[in-house]
């Protein structure tokens, strides 16, 4: 952790510059040259099934490193009656997606360097996988506007670039989320809460859209006061049977209680600083809050130092 602390006070002196068919097609529509993607190497298989990645690479500016152990889970007495299943997730529905071109997502993204940063850090995601499996991934931060959305989208986004590999990005903070606003998505859009409350079953909260390669899920219009781990992991766990991976974008750690039953729910947590604004105490409290879980790593974005004449690079720094 101390390269990371490091990293963020060094950060202080500078500012940042700029504010195939396996769906490669999709970068050529989003105005990304098929020449300004790297090629890949191979990586580590994924612990199911191999995926090839067609994109490949992880970046230092968001470098993932280690692992706290996992939340155990429950324990069945002999001869305690089998619980009933429940009817298997058959499908879902469709959402008109309406992306801000001004958004730092990848899609308009102008600087190749910036995709390449984030497939750096899905390999490196991949190669938690492959060294204990895991399908949700709870993204957090310390404090609010760190970057967590924006990170949880653009990961999305570049896992949902490998052939046959299914990700959902679920809106986890139902207060404040803002997964949908970054969309473009009706803030009537029944999501999360919807699940949660009842009000709506999870083939009508499970979202995808012809303008974007992956699933997702907003944060809902309902009013959630009480959020059990227990109900959270069911509905989790009847996503992981349809996707590779899910991405949760949750509340501020130093914040929101929410986010320690969000962690419960998922199988690992991933955290976001950010250059110029988190703090180290900020940084040591959340991880302290969060040590009960799977903590694969933690991201520092919004940072850049001088490499070489007339370079510029993000960089992070692993614990």
């Amino acid at each position: 952790m101390s390269r990371l602390y490091d990293a963020l006070k060094e950060a202080s002196r500078f500012r940042q510059g700029q504010g195939g068919e396996g769906r490669e097609g999709l970068w050529e529509a989003w105005g990304i040259k098929s020449a300004d993607i790297a090629p890949l190497q191979p990586v580590p298989p994924a612990a199911e099934k191999q995926k090839a990645d067609p994109l490949d690479g992880l970046a230092e500016a968001m470098a993932t490193s280690g692992v706290l152990d996992a939340l155990a889970g429950p324990v069945k007495e002999a001869g305690e009656p089998a619980e009933e299943s429940e009817p298997a997730f058959t499908g879902v529905a469709s959402a008109a997606v309406n992306l801000d071109k001004n958004a730092r997502l990848i899609p308009h993204s102008v600087d190749p360097i910036i995709v390449e940063h984030y497939r750096k850090l899905r390999t490196k995601i991949l190669q938690q996988q492959s060294e204990s499996p895991f399908r949700t991934l709870l993204i957090t931060s310390a404090n609010p506007q760190e970057g967590k959305t924006v990170t949880a989208l653009n990961l999305g986004l570049s896992f949902a670039m490998l052939p046959d590999f299914k990700v959902l990005v679920i809106d986890g903070d139902m207060r404040r989320g803002t997964l949908g606003n970054w969309l473009g998505v009706s803030s009537e859009q029944a999501g999360l809460s919807n699940l949660i409350d009842g009000s709506a079953p999870l083939e009508e909260v499970v979202l995808q859209s012809a303008a974007i390669p992956m699933h997702f899920m907003v944060r809902g219009n309902s009013q959630v006061s009480d959020m059990r781990a227990s109900q959270l992991q069911a509905h989790f766990q009847k996503l992981c049977s349809q996707y590779d991976l899910v991405l949760v974008d949750s509340p501020p750690v130093n914040l929101m209680a929410d986010v320690q039953v969000l962690a419960a729910s998922c199988e690992a947590v991933l955290i976001i600083a950010r250059a110029f604004k988190t703090t180290r105490k900020a940084l040591e409290k959340a991880v302290q809050d969060l040590a009960p879980f799977r903590l694969i790593g933690t991201v520092l974005n919004a940072g850049m130092i001088p490499r070489g004449k007339g370079y510029y690079g993000y960089y992070g720094s692993s614990h």
